[in-house]
Protein backbone atom coordinates (compact mmCIF):
# COMPACT_ATOMS: atom_id res chain seq x y z
CA UNK A 1 0.00 0.00 0.00
CA UNK A 2 1.23 3.68 -0.67
CA UNK A 3 1.77 6.03 1.87
CA UNK A 4 -0.07 9.09 1.88
CA UNK A 5 2.21 12.39 1.33
CA UNK A 6 -0.18 15.20 2.23
CA UNK A 7 2.67 17.80 2.13
CA UNK A 8 2.88 17.21 -1.40
CA UNK A 9 -0.54 16.90 -1.78
CA UNK A 10 -1.07 20.09 -0.69
CA UNK A 11 1.65 22.28 -2.38
CA UNK A 12 1.02 20.49 -5.45
CA UNK A 13 -3.22 21.47 -5.22
CA UNK A 14 -2.21 25.26 -4.21
CA UNK A 15 0.17 25.55 -7.08
CA UNK A 16 -2.29 24.23 -9.73
CA UNK A 17 -5.03 26.36 -8.09
CA UNK A 18 -2.74 29.15 -8.50
CA UNK A 19 -2.26 28.80 -11.95
CA UNK A 20 -6.05 28.83 -12.65
CA UNK A 21 -6.30 31.74 -11.06
CA UNK A 22 -3.81 33.62 -13.30
CA UNK A 23 -5.51 32.32 -16.16
CA UNK A 24 -8.62 33.83 -14.74
CA UNK A 25 -7.10 37.20 -14.24
CA UNK A 26 -5.26 37.11 -17.35
CA UNK A 27 -8.37 36.61 -19.38
CA UNK A 28 -11.01 38.25 -17.43
CA UNK A 29 -9.19 40.68 -14.57
CA UNK A 30 -9.01 40.70 -10.77
CA UNK A 31 -12.03 41.42 -9.47
CA UNK A 32 -13.66 38.93 -11.62
CA UNK A 33 -11.12 36.21 -10.40
CA UNK A 34 -11.90 37.40 -7.38
CA UNK A 35 -15.19 36.50 -7.52
CA UNK A 36 -14.54 33.17 -8.84
CA UNK A 37 -12.80 31.62 -5.94
CA UNK A 38 -15.74 33.11 -3.61
CA UNK A 39 -18.14 31.35 -5.71
CA UNK A 40 -16.38 27.98 -6.24
CA UNK A 41 -13.43 27.51 -3.97
CA UNK A 42 -14.89 28.88 -0.87
CA UNK A 43 -19.04 27.96 -1.43
CA UNK A 44 -17.42 24.46 -2.34
CA UNK A 45 -14.82 24.00 0.55
CA UNK A 46 -17.73 24.93 2.90
CA UNK A 47 -19.89 22.35 1.66
CA UNK A 48 -17.45 20.15 1.60
CA UNK A 49 -16.34 21.03 5.21
CA UNK A 50 -19.79 20.21 5.92
CA UNK A 51 -19.80 16.63 4.56
CA UNK A 52 -16.36 15.56 6.76
CA UNK A 53 -17.00 17.08 9.86
CA UNK A 54 -21.26 17.82 10.45
CA UNK A 55 -22.19 14.85 8.40
CA UNK A 56 -19.23 12.57 8.60
CA UNK A 57 -19.35 11.10 5.49
CA UNK A 58 -15.28 10.43 5.24
CA UNK A 59 -12.31 12.03 7.02
CA UNK A 60 -8.30 12.94 5.86
CA UNK A 61 -6.50 10.75 8.19
CA UNK A 62 -4.87 12.67 11.29
CA UNK A 63 -5.39 16.48 9.66
CA UNK A 64 -6.92 18.98 11.37
CA UNK A 65 -9.87 21.01 10.39
CA UNK A 66 -7.51 23.65 9.14
CA UNK A 67 -5.44 21.06 6.93
CA UNK A 68 -8.94 19.76 5.67
CA UNK A 69 -10.58 23.56 4.90
CA UNK A 70 -7.12 25.20 2.87
CA UNK A 71 -6.77 22.01 0.85
CA UNK A 72 -10.47 21.62 0.09
CA UNK A 73 -10.44 25.41 -0.67
CA UNK A 74 -7.69 25.05 -3.50
CA UNK A 75 -8.69 21.88 -4.79
CA UNK A 76 -12.52 22.58 -5.62
CA UNK A 77 -10.95 26.10 -7.18
CA UNK A 78 -8.80 24.08 -9.34
CA UNK A 79 -11.53 21.59 -10.44
CA UNK A 80 -13.70 23.84 -10.93
CA UNK A 81 -11.78 25.79 -13.27
CA UNK A 82 -9.82 23.36 -15.08
CA UNK A 83 -13.45 21.15 -15.75
CA UNK A 84 -15.13 24.69 -16.84
CA UNK A 85 -12.38 25.76 -19.27
CA UNK A 86 -12.57 22.55 -20.67
CA UNK A 87 -16.39 22.32 -20.80
CA UNK A 88 -16.09 25.52 -22.43
CA UNK A 89 -13.06 24.86 -25.37
CA UNK A 90 -15.96 22.22 -26.30
CA UNK A 91 -19.55 24.40 -25.96
CA UNK A 92 -17.78 27.66 -26.83
CA UNK A 93 -17.50 29.07 -30.93
CA UNK A 94 -14.75 31.07 -32.00
CA UNK A 95 -14.90 34.47 -31.37
CA UNK A 96 -17.05 34.22 -28.27
CA UNK A 97 -15.96 33.18 -24.54
CA UNK A 98 -17.84 31.83 -21.32
CA UNK A 99 -18.73 35.67 -20.97
CA UNK A 100 -20.14 36.49 -24.41
CA UNK A 101 -21.75 33.47 -26.10
CA UNK A 102 -25.35 33.30 -25.51
CA UNK A 103 -27.29 29.91 -24.28
CA UNK A 104 -24.59 28.25 -22.57
CA UNK A 105 -25.23 29.75 -18.89
CA UNK A 106 -26.63 26.06 -18.19
CA UNK A 107 -24.92 23.88 -20.33
CA UNK A 108 -21.61 24.77 -19.72
CA UNK A 109 -21.92 24.24 -15.90
CA UNK A 110 -23.51 20.84 -16.53
CA UNK A 111 -20.99 19.84 -18.27
CA UNK A 112 -18.53 21.04 -16.18
CA UNK A 113 -20.35 19.00 -13.51
CA UNK A 114 -19.86 16.17 -16.09
CA UNK A 115 -16.41 16.43 -16.30
CA UNK A 116 -15.42 17.04 -12.62
CA UNK A 117 -17.63 13.46 -11.78
CA UNK A 118 -15.45 11.89 -14.55
CA UNK A 119 -12.52 13.07 -13.18
CA UNK A 120 -13.26 11.89 -9.66
CA UNK A 121 -14.38 8.39 -11.16
CA UNK A 122 -10.35 8.06 -11.49
CA UNK A 123 -9.11 10.14 -8.42
CA UNK A 124 -11.29 8.43 -5.35
CA UNK A 125 -10.16 5.03 -6.07
CA UNK A 126 -6.77 5.76 -5.95
CA UNK A 127 -7.01 8.38 -3.20
CA UNK A 128 -9.10 5.97 -1.38
CA UNK A 129 -6.31 2.75 -1.72
CA UNK A 130 -3.48 5.39 -1.02
CA UNK A 131 -4.56 6.68 2.17
CA UNK A 132 -5.47 10.21 1.75
CA UNK A 133 -8.94 9.68 2.74
CA UNK A 134 -11.36 7.58 4.31
CA UNK A 135 -15.11 6.98 3.54
CA UNK A 136 -17.27 5.51 6.50
CA UNK A 137 -20.07 4.66 4.13
CA UNK A 138 -19.35 1.81 2.06
CA UNK A 139 -20.44 2.18 -1.65
CA UNK A 140 -22.04 -0.89 -3.05
CA UNK A 141 -21.47 0.30 -6.65
CA UNK A 142 -18.29 1.78 -7.46
CA UNK A 143 -15.17 0.54 -5.32
CA UNK A 144 -16.85 0.73 -2.02
CA UNK A 145 -17.05 4.67 -2.83
CA UNK A 146 -20.51 5.60 -1.96
CA UNK A 147 -22.70 7.59 -4.67
CA UNK A 148 -23.57 10.20 -2.64
CA UNK A 149 -19.71 11.16 -3.22
CA UNK A 150 -20.41 11.31 -6.73
CA UNK A 151 -23.59 13.64 -6.46
CA UNK A 152 -21.75 15.81 -4.37
CA UNK A 153 -19.10 16.66 -7.16
CA UNK A 154 -22.15 16.61 -9.54
CA UNK A 155 -23.82 18.99 -7.78
CA UNK A 156 -21.06 21.44 -6.50
CA UNK A 157 -19.54 21.69 -10.00
CA UNK A 158 -22.37 22.34 -11.23
CA UNK A 159 -23.76 25.08 -8.98
CA UNK A 160 -20.34 26.86 -8.65
CA UNK A 161 -19.89 27.69 -12.38
CA UNK A 162 -23.41 28.52 -12.93
CA UNK A 163 -23.34 30.90 -10.54
CA UNK A 164 -20.25 32.47 -11.33
CA UNK A 165 -20.63 32.87 -14.99
CA UNK A 166 -24.14 34.85 -14.19
CA UNK A 167 -22.42 36.81 -12.28
CA UNK A 168 -19.53 37.29 -14.97
CA UNK A 169 -22.38 38.42 -17.03
CA UNK A 170 -23.89 40.96 -14.99
CA UNK A 171 -22.57 43.93 -17.03
CA UNK A 172 -21.82 47.73 -15.61
CA UNK A 173 -21.60 46.48 -12.21
CA UNK A 174 -18.72 48.26 -9.71
CA UNK A 175 -16.24 46.06 -8.30
CA UNK A 176 -17.19 46.09 -4.96
CA UNK A 177 -20.85 45.28 -5.89
CA UNK A 178 -19.71 42.63 -7.89
CA UNK A 179 -17.43 40.91 -4.93
CA UNK A 180 -20.57 41.85 -2.58
CA UNK A 181 -22.61 39.72 -5.29
CA UNK A 182 -20.55 36.80 -4.82
CA UNK A 183 -20.11 36.54 -1.45
CA UNK A 184 -24.36 37.01 -0.90
CA UNK A 185 -24.99 34.02 -3.57
CA UNK A 186 -23.19 31.96 -1.26
CA UNK A 187 -26.37 31.49 1.09
CA UNK A 188 -29.10 30.37 -1.61
CA UNK A 189 -26.02 28.62 -3.23
CA UNK A 190 -25.63 26.44 -0.11
CA UNK A 191 -29.51 25.74 0.40
CA UNK A 192 -30.09 25.06 -3.19
CA UNK A 193 -27.33 22.60 -3.41
CA UNK A 194 -28.77 20.86 -0.34
CA UNK A 195 -31.81 20.64 -1.25
CA UNK A 196 -30.65 19.21 -5.04
CA UNK A 197 -28.11 16.63 -2.94
CA UNK A 198 -30.87 15.22 -1.06
CA UNK A 199 -33.15 15.23 -3.88
CA UNK A 200 -30.47 13.07 -5.28
CA UNK A 201 -29.20 11.11 -2.53
CA UNK A 202 -33.31 10.38 -2.24
CA UNK A 203 -33.31 8.67 -5.46
CA UNK A 204 -30.34 6.98 -5.29
CA UNK A 205 -31.71 5.63 -2.18
CA UNK A 206 -34.88 4.28 -3.10
CA UNK A 207 -33.77 2.79 -6.41
CA UNK A 208 -31.71 0.55 -3.12
CA UNK A 209 -27.90 1.42 -4.28
CA UNK A 210 -25.44 3.46 -2.23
Amino acid sequence: MMHPNFTLLLVSTIIFSAIIVAYIIWRFGVINALSFIIVTGLFAAIMDFISAFVALNYEYPGKSKLWVFVFIFFGWTSVCGSCMFMAEGILVKNGHSIKTQKNIWWTLPLLTAVFAVLLDLFIDPVAVASGYWVWFIKGTVYFEIPLLNFVGWFVLMFCAPLAWILILRIQKLKNWMRLILSVLILFPLIIGSAILSTVLNGIISALGLQ
